[in-house]
C-alpha cells in the first residue's frame, strides 16, 4: 500500500468515525433520515409538501413543550409539570368568561399562569434543593386535580376565535402554528446562545459547584429556566386547545415524556450536550412523524405507544450514555 492510499484510508475512516459520532450526539438527523427512507418506499404521500405541513402542525405542541423542556434539562434539572399547566389553560380558556371575553385574556393567562408554576417548581428546587422529578411531578398532580375542579369534571364549551385561528390557521400555505413555532424557536436560540443568561445556563449545567465559583449566579438561571419551561407549557396549552375548540380532560398527558424523547434525540442531555434549538425541533418532528407513518401503515393504537415507550426508553439510556 502506497502512503497515498494509505493516508486516504485513514481519511475515508475519519470520515465515517465523524458521521458516527455526529449521529450519536444529535440522533434526530439520521433518525429522520431513515424514516423519509421508510416513507419513500412504503407511503410516498407522507413525503408531498402539503402532508409534512399537516405533520408540522401537528407537531408544534411537542415542540414548544420540548424547547421549555430543554431549558432546565441544560441547567442539569427537569420539568415534568407542563401536562398539568396544559390541562389548566384547556379546561379554563373554555369557560364562557375567556370565550366571550377580551382577546387577551385568553393570551395571557395561559403564559401568567404557566410562568407562576414555574416559579413555583423553581423555588423549591433551585433554594430548598428539593427533587425537581418530585417537585414537578407532584406540581402536575395537583394541577390536573384543578383542572377538574375548574370544569367541574364535564368540561366542554368553546374557546375564542382567535385562539382557534392561531392553531388551524395558514398564511398562504403555511400553518400559522408553525410560523409561530419558527419565530419562537429563534427567540430561544438567540437566549441561549447569544446572551449571558445563556453562557450561565450551560456553565451551572456543566458545574454547579464550578459555576458558583466563578460568579455565576446559578439559583437565577434555574429560576429563569423554569419559569420560561412554564410559559412554553402554557403557549403550548393555547395551540392545542385551539385545536380541538373546547375544554377536555388530561390533554397534554403525553407531551411530557415525549418532550424529554425529543430534546434529548435532539441532542441535549443533563447539563447540555451537542445539540440545541434546531436539534430539539428535529426530535418534536421525527417523533410526530413517526406517529403518522405508523398510522398510514396501518399500526395500532397499542402496537404505536409500545413503539413510543421503546424510544422514549432508549433516549434515556442514550442520554446517560453520552454522559458517560
Amino acid at each position: 500500500m502506497t502512503v497515498g492510499e494509505a493516508a486516504q484510508g485513514r481519511s475515508s475512516g475519519s470520515f465515517v468515525s465523524t458521521l458516527v459520532r455526529g449521529a450519536f450526539a444529535i440522533p434526530a438527523w439520521p433518525a429522520l433520515f431513515l424514516l423519509f427512507a421508510t416513507a419513500a418506499v412504503v407511503q410516498p404521500r407522507l413525503l408531498t409538501i402539503p402532508f409534512l405541513l399537516i405533520v408540522l402542525r401537528q407537531a408544534v405542541p411537542l415542540a414548544l413543550v420540548a424547547l421549555g423542556q430543554c431549558l432546565p434539562m441544560i441547567g442539569r434539572s427537569i420539568d415534568l409539570s407542563p401536562a398539568g399547566v396544559i390541562a389548566v389553560v384547556n379546561v379554563t380558556l373554555a369557560l364562557p368568561m375567556f370565550s366571550g371575553g377580551p382577546l387577551w385574556m385568553s393570551l395571557a393567562f395561559p403564559l401568567v399562569f404557566g410562568a407562576l408554576v414555574g416559579l413555583f417548581n423553581a423555588g423549591l428546587i433551585a433554594f430548598v434543593r428539593a427533587s425537581a422529578v418530585v417537585v414537578t411531578l407532584g406540581m402536575s398532580v395537583i394541577l390536573v386535580g384543578v383542572s377538574y375542579l375548574v370544569s367541574g369534571g364535564a368540561p366542554g364549551g368553546s374557546v375564542h376565535p382567535f385562539v382557534r385561528e392561531i392553531a388551524t390557521g395558514r398564511m398562504a400555505t403555511i400553518p400559522v402554528a408553525g410560523i409561530l413555532l419558527v419565530v419562537i424557536a429563534a427567540a430561544t436560540w438567540f437566549v441561549l446562545r447569544r446572551t449571558t443568561f445563556g453562557h450561565a445556563l450551560y456553565a451551572t449545567g456543566s458545574s454547579y459547584p464550578a459555576a458558583w465559583l466563578a460568579g455565576v449566579s446559578v439559583r437565577k438561571e434555574l429560576v429563569v429556566a423554569h419559569v420560561m419551561s412554564g410559559i412554553f407549557a402554557g403557549l403550548a396549552g393555547i395551540v392545542l386547545t385551539g385545536y380541538i375548540g373546547t375544554g377536555t380532560l388530561n390533554l397534554g398527558a403525553d407531551l411530557v415524556m415525549a418532550s424529554i424523547a425529543a430534546v434529548v434525540l435532539g441532542g441535549t442531555t443533563f447539563g447540555g450536550g451537542a445539540g440545541g434549538v434546531v436539534g430539539v425541533l428535529a426530535g418534536a418532528f421525527a417523533l410526530t412523524f413517526l406517529a403518522n407513518l405508523m398510522t398510514g401503515i396501518g399500526v395500532g393504537k397499542p402496537a404505536q405507544l409500545i413503539v413510543q415507550g421503546i424510544i422514549i426508553a432508549g433516549a434515556a439510556a442514550l442520554a446517560r450514555w453520552r454522559e458517560g
